[in-house]
Order: C-alpha cells, then structure tokens, then sequence
C-alpha cells in the first residue's frame, strides 16, 4: 500500500512541476499577454470609434435643446403676462354680465308683476268682449230671423 502511494505521489508532484515549467515558459515568453493586449487595443478602438461618433451626436443634440430651452424659458414671462391680462380681462367681463344680469333679473321681477296684473285685467276685458259679441250676434240673428 505503501508503494502506490509512493507512486501515485511520484505522479502527482511530476504532473505539478510539468505545469510550473509551462506556466514558468509561458510567463517568460510573454507572447500570449502581447497578443491578448493587441486584441484589447484594436477592438477598444474600434468601440471608441463609436461611442465618440455617438457621443458627438449626443453632444450637438443635447446643445440645440438647450438653445431652444433658453429660448422658451427667455419667452416664459412675457407668455405670462399675456395670459394674466387675458384671464384679468375675462373676469372683468364675467363680472360686469353677472351684474347686468343681476340688475335686469331685478327689474323683471317688478315688471313680471305689473304684467301680471294687467294681463288678468286684460284677460277679463278680452272675456268680455268675447261675451257681448256673441250676444250681439245671437240678437243680430234672432232680429234677422
């Protein structure tokens, strides 16, 4: 039991100094790192090349919103007074038709009264009339017959 342990030990630290002596090449050599930053550099241009095209247009797009941003926020106060003028002038107007209002729907009242009253007078005279036709007519035929 002993000597395969030896053996398999044996195996083990063989299999370990064979991969320190690749590992010890490959640090020397340094080629594989060359490579990998080659690689690196050459696509992190090529993003680069178009983050910055991107970006640029971001950049000049952002800078015209600005300029049309300090343009309407120049315009703001004078938007303002504009429509506060307006809305001061539409009260103005609501206020003087509810008092026109206010005033004829008083004067209605004591008007409808005085219509009132003589329509029921009117009403009764035009009944009269009605009445005394009708018997003249009946008084004209009864003399004709």
């Amino acid at each position: 039991m002993k000597a395969e342990m030896r053996t398999e030990m044996k195996n083990v630290v063989n299999r370990v100094k064979a991969a320190q002596e690749k590992f010890e090449t490959m640090v020397n050599t340094q080629g594989w790192v060359d490579e990998a930053r080659k690689y690196a550099e050459k696509h992190g241009k090529e993003v680069k090349k178009l983050i910055s095209a991107d970006a640029s247009l971001i950049k000049s797009f952002l800078e015209r919103e600005r300029k049309d941003l300090a343009k309407f926020q120049k315009k703001i106060p004078s938007e303002v007074k504009k429509i506060k003028s307006y809305v001061m002038a539409q009260r103005k107007e609501v206020e003087k038709l509810i008092s026109d209002m206010a005033r004829q729907s008083k004067g209605t009242k004591t008007k409808s009264k005085v219509k009132t009253k003589s329509k029921t007078k009117s009403t009764k005279t035009t009944a009269a009339k009605k009445t005394s036709k009708k018997t003249s007519k009946k008084t004209a035929t009864s003399a004709n017959a």
